[in-house]
């Protein structure tokens, strides 16, 4: 059952059981046995209850807890055993119960268990009690209740003539216990705020004083021979167990909250004026007021005020000293205070300048960046926008520079984030040494940055500071023991004529950035109006490129490679062409770079590589099995990851023979780092496939590493080829060129030879292949197809 339900039941239960005892002796009042079997029974039925309940409540609280309910239950036991003995001799047996008797045993034991109780828990319980004060007041109150019983109860008893020694001992035993049970009460009344709930002590305290006072009452009785069994003062034993049931109900129900623990609580003027603390003072009073009605003086009276007002006065010396320790307490405890709070000081202070100093650090965190150490894209454009602020109120000019490293993707995907975080780290040391004081260098991230160059009077005052921005990283940079050139593309724009807010100058120097790269990059270009026309233009080339990939828009031209020994097509280079569906052909020369910018070149590259070999496989199968096929690699396509798997994925499944495809690279993206180069290069020639360097002579080539590389092919550049007989030079370089190659054991072609004169001097130097426009222009598929079917007819090739 829950214990609140049960709390409820028994609440109700007890005045309707102590009503229905006090009826049956009522009613009964003339019929002895039938009253004094009722009564019996009552008093039987109640302990009983209350020991089914106390050892019920027991069950789930702590040991401390647990001992003392169990404690009182078998108390409660202990005396339905002694009701349930006298109703067997009075009732069943009909003879009157003697005393001292086995009755009289059990009473006692009744008492012994529940002073083993309040012993236990005081024990367990008083180490937190203020235990001198708390000792007086039950002293004083003990001395008054054993004043007042040996004087109207033991005295009697002891004195009688004809009273037996062991009669005696166990009347006296009775008085005695009443004073251990007034004990127990008082006791735990002092210290009820660290035993129990004041609920549960209550019904404890007004438990054990009801049954007191019903022993005193029938040990009164007993003394004159006027108690009998059924009389009025039987139910009051009931009451007193019933009540100690409901306080193990309450006990049971609030085990476990903050009241069943012990709480300092200041004392205000209603403690001082409390029935607990006024009990002491109040029972001597009382004796004092005995005394005074008594109309004859007596011993025993006078030795308890005695004794009484002694330990009043002990007391209220015991307290003076309390209160002088406690004044001291207070003193130390407020010099402890001070003392802590002095140093809670000093430590929120060091505390508040840690504070200050994390927040100066996320400050500097958050308006630069963490790579450089530069001011980043959030602080350069409150910069700029105070410096535009400035600028219109004084009418002067400044200039938006906007800077990005060539070719860094280039270097990042070949040598990796952390070479190309160094690389920007001394790219930006070096760009700040160079700079003003006034002028404000940004990181706006990746390898673009940003410069407010204030105070600008004309356009020519830029130049020298962009000159000297080139000129710090024009010398080779060592990082790692690699050795780079680089150079930096530079955009400018100026207010107010290039814009007037920050988004239009950062937008437009951007913009003329983008047109110093197109420009062939290492050099710097001022914005104008006609640069929109020329981003309007990349953006739709862009947008219309990712269409294009998705639509299929690219077809492959292909140029023939002549032997120029016999004039035969011996290989064919393939060249991609863009044919929208909107504005017709698209010229190589303006979406390649804007495909290489995008990275959109990678997934174009593998197409045209995969076109390209299965359209040659295609041909092989068709009987011309000894064609070579030529396919560019942009620079971005070869520094890529997976070129060596893209190339060999091809292979696979376009199922051409790789010893007659021939990949081509420029030697600028070779020499860029020419370790990586050559194992790259490597590993494509494992596969079985050629590699030739396209335009050969146009870029930094070094004939020790070109020594190195496992080629197989050079191929001469148009612009010597075009200038080849009107230039001397050129003749001499082209022939060093050619009889490089043939004592290096490699191949030369010759590109864009359109004339007959050029056509003879590459013959006269021994040059291997030639391809151009004297021979043919790209074809498409059907058109190469038709000129090597006539070959085989030995129709001349320049007929195209």
């Amino acid at each position: 059952m829950d214990c609140i339900k049960q709390k409820r039941i028994l609440f109700y239960f007890t005045p309707i059981f102590i009503l229905g005892y006090y009826f049956w002796i009522y009613y009964w009042k003339n019929d002895e046995w039938i009253k004094t079997f009722g009564g019996n029974l009552f008093s039987i039925l109640a302990p009983l209850i209350a020991f089914a309940i106390l050892l019920h409540a027991s069950r789930k609280m702590k040991k401390v807890d647990k001992v003392f309910w169990i404690l009182l239950s078998l108390g409660c036991l202990s005396y339905s055993i002694s009701e349930i003995l006298w109703f067997f001799i009075e009732n069943i047996q009909k003879r009157e119960v003697p005393f001292p008797g086995w009755t009289d045993l059990f009473y006692i034991v009744q008492t012994v268990s529940f002073m083993s109780a309040f012993i236990y828990k005081i024990i367990k319980t008083g180490k937190g009690l203020h235990l001198i004060k708390f000792a007086f007041d039950t002293c004083i109150i003990m001395t008054v209740a054993i004043t007042f019983s040996w004087h109207f109860i033991m005295h009697g008893i002891i004195f009688q003539s004809n009273t037996t020694p062991f009669s005696m001992m166990v009347s006296v035993s009775y008085p005695i216990g009443d004073l251990i049970l007034l004990f127990g009460a008082i006791s735990f009344y002092f210290g009820s705020e660290s035993f129990f709930p004041s609920k549960v002590i209550n019904y404890i305290l007004i438990s054990l004083i009801i049954q007191a006072l019903a022993d005193s009452a029938f040990l009164y009785l007993t003394a004159d021979n006027i108690y009998f069994s059924g009389s009025l003062l039987d139910p009051l034993w009931s009451l007193g167990f019933l009540l100690m049931a409901i306080s193990g109900t309450y006990a049971r129900e609030r085990y476990g909250q903050k009241n069943l623990m012990k709480r300092t609580k200041r004392i205000s003027l209603k403690d001082i004026l409390s029935i607990r603390l006024l009990l002491p003072y109040l029972s001597v009073c009382l004796l004092f007021l005995v005394m005074v009605l008594q109309n004859k003086s007596y011993n025993s009276l006078m030795i308890g005020s005695a004794v009484a007002i002694s330990l009043v006065i002990l007391r209220q010396i015991f307290t003076l000293l309390e209160n002088n320790s406690l004044i001291a307490q207070y003193h130390n405890l407020t010099e402890e205070l001070e003392q802590k709070i002095s140093e809670r000081t000093e430590e929120l202070t060091v505390k508040n300048q840690q504070l200050e100093d994390v927040v100066q650090k996320m400050r500097h965190m958050a308006f630069h960046d963490v790579l450089s150490g530069l001011p980043n894209r959030r602080l350069f454009l409150e910069k700029l926008e105070q410096a535009i602020d400035a600028a219109e109120q004084h009418g002067n000019r400044l200039a938006v520079v906007f800077i990005d490293i060539d070719r860094f993707k280039n270097i990042n995907d070949t040598l990796g984030h952390e070479f190309g975080d160094l690389l920007v780290k001394y790219v930006s040391k070096q760009m700040a040494q160079s700079l003003r004081s006034t002028d404000t260098l940004s990181r706006q991230g990746g390898d673009e940055f940003t410069i407010l160059l204030d105070n600008i009077h004309k356009k020519e005052d830029v130049i020298p500071i962009l000159q000297k921005l080139q000129s710090v990283v024009a010398m080779p940079i060592t990082i790692k023991e690699k050795e780079l050139h680089i150079s930096l593309s530079i955009g400018v724009s100026f207010y107010p004529k290039d814009g007037r807010t920050t988004e239009e100058l950062l937008k437009n120097a951007d913009m003329a950035m983008y047109s110093a790269k197109e420009d062939g990059r290492n050099n710097f270009k001022f914005f104008s109006k006609d640069m929109n026309l020329q981003v309007s233009r990349k953006m739709t080339l862009e947008n219309g490129l990712r269409s294009a990939i998705k639509n299929d828009e690219f077809i492959l031209y292909y140029q023939p490679q002549v032997d120029i020994q016999t004039g035969k097509v011996v290989g064919v280079e393939s060249l991609i062409r863009w044919n929208t569906r909107e504005a017709g052909m698209v010229p190589p020369g303006e979406f390649i770079s804007v495909a290489e910018e995008t990275h959109l070149i990678i997934p174009m590259g593998e197409w045209v590589l995969y076109t390209a070999c299965k359209q040659a496989k295609a041909w092989h199968d068709a009987g011309n099995n000894q064609l070579k096929l030529a396919v560019n690699l942009s620079p971005l396509q070869f520094v890529h990851e997976d070129l060596v798997k893209m190339v060999a994925h091809v292979l696979d499944e376009t199922g051409f023979n790789p010893k007659f495809l021939e990949l081509e690279i420029t030697e600028g993206v070779a020499l860029n780092d020419a370790e990586e180069a050559i194992d790259k290069m490597q590993a494509l020639r494992n596969l079985g496939v050629r590699i030739s360097i396209d335009d050969f002579g146009t870029g930094y080539s070094s004939f020790i590493y070109l020594k190195r590389f496992p080629i197989n092919t050079l191929k001469i550049a148009q612009p010597f080829v075009h200038d080849l007989i009107s230039k001397h030079s050129n003749k001499a370089l082209v022939e060093t060129i050619v009889s490089l190659a043939h004592s290096l054991g490699l191949t030369v072609i010759a590109e864009g030879v359109e004339t007959h004169e050029q056509l003879v001097s590459l013959k006269e130097m021994h040059c291997d292949e030639v391809q151009g426009y004297y021979y043919s222009k790209p074809l498409t598929v059907m058109q190469f197809t038709s000129m090597i079917e006539n070959q085989a007819k030995e129709i001349p090739l320049n007929v195209f």
